[in-house]
């Protein structure tokens, strides 16, 4: 199956909380996510426009994802909140396909970084999602504004990684 991972947010765009910038800590999940998944034998396309701007990453990033005739996508993010507490996984998805993967993800992901309440939310206002065609989920591995989310995204970037190729085998059954 071919794989698109989607590092969101270009360099410094981004959240940071912690001392750590989204972009970075996603880039290194990405890398091992990538690993993984060509251990299971998918074919694995990274994505990233890192020099760009916001809005233009986004642009570009769905143009890349539709051009490479991916099954699947898996756009990497941490997410921020002003309240330091606020902690744990999400997938966000905008399709009924889409809601599986996300669900298969969340299980073991949501068992790494627990805390949300909501596992898994339909958002059909993210662009990454409306503007691909593969089935795609957007994954929140963690608040970057809560220290031990952001540890831990950063100290055992291939836990987070495991946990959601895990679920993405599970989806696949590979």
């Amino acid at each position: 199956m071919k794989i698109a991972i989607d590092i969101g947010h270009a360099d410094g765009t981004g959240a940071s909380g912690n001392g750590y910038e989204e972009h970075s800590l996603c880039c290194v999940i990405a890398t091992h996510l990538a690993q993984l998944l060509r251990q299971a034998e998918h074919e694995v396309q990274l994505i990233d426009f890192a020099d760009e701007s916001n809005s233009a990453d986004l642009r570009l990033s769905a143009q890349a994802v539709n051009k490479s005739s991916a099954q699947l996508l898996i756009s990497l993010h941490a997410d921020c909140a002003s309240n330091s507490r606020a902690r744990g996984a999400h997938v966000c998805y905008i399709s009924s396909k889409g809601k599986q993967l996300a669900m298969a993800i969340a299980r073991p992901l949501c068992e790494l970084m627990p805390g949300r309440a909501q596992h898994v939310q339909r958002r059909d206002n993210l662009y990454i999602l409306r503007a691909t065609t593969p089935v795609a989920v957007l994954v929140e591995c963690g608040f970057i504004s809560n220290a031990r989310d952001a540890a831990m995204m950063s100290a055992s970037p291939e836990l987070v990684a495991a946990a959601i190729a895990d679920g993405l085998c599970r989806f696949s059954n590979c």
